[in-house]
């Protein structure tokens, strides 16, 4: 995946990667409470500015959560009608405007799940992380397709899009790691076709 992405970028997942990485040894070394920011920074060698261009607070790190955007443009189009007009077609390319951000490999995410073992109050704010992210795309589908708030299906359909994320994420990581997640966006369909149909 890495040549997926120009220098400049990839600097930015190895620095992202780094402070990950010294977040989960200083959690291992000395318990999340114990933990700050200062000493994350002081081990990777970043000032602290640098690393809240990275991550919101420690938990962030430790979860390896980064915040959440999308394209400002494709978003108007989306809530407007678009790309396409065709509901099923451009809602598939949201799910290409999620997998956009750099995703993380599967010794990574692993890692997280031990951190997450090990500290049982991270289960909290990672449920928050994700609420937040499936409220981001509930929204955006809500506008699109004018829904009032009784109306649960921008609910369903804006977790159905990050179930296809974190699938179309694990087809890639078996085809190990080559290329990138959205290539798997197909299979990812197909696998769910073979559950509805």
């Amino acid at each position: 995946m890495q040549n997926e992405f120009g220098l400049r970028e990839r600097k930015k997942i190895a620095r992202r990667d780094a402070l990950i990485d010294a977040t989960h040894e200083l959690i291992r070394e000395h318990g999340l409470d114990n933990v700050t920011v200062e000493a994350i920074c002081e081990r990777v060698g970043v000032s602290v500015r640098t690393f809240f261009n990275y991550f919101e607070s420690k938990l962030h790190a430790a979860l390896g959560a980064t915040p959440f955007s999308l394209d400002a443009e494709f978003c108007a189009t989306y809530t407007a009608g678009g790309p396409s007009g065709d509901f099923a077609a451009d809602t598939r390319d949201l799910l290409d405007q999620v997998l956009e951000r750099p995703m993380p490999s599967k010794e990574r995410i692993m890692a997280v799940i031990e951190i997450i073992k090990a500290e049982p109050t991270l289960v909290t704010r990672h449920m928050a992380i994700f609420e937040s992210a499936v409220k981001e795309i509930e929204a955006l589908i809500r506008q699109r397709l004018d829904a009032p708030d009784g109306d649960f299906r921008p609910e369903m359909y804006a977790m159905t899009v990050f179930h296809l994320a974190r699938w179309a994420t694990s087809l890639w990581h078996d085809a190990g790691g080559v290329g990138h997640p959205r290539d798997h966006i197909g299979g990812a369909y197909s696998d769910l076709r073979a559950l509805i149909t």
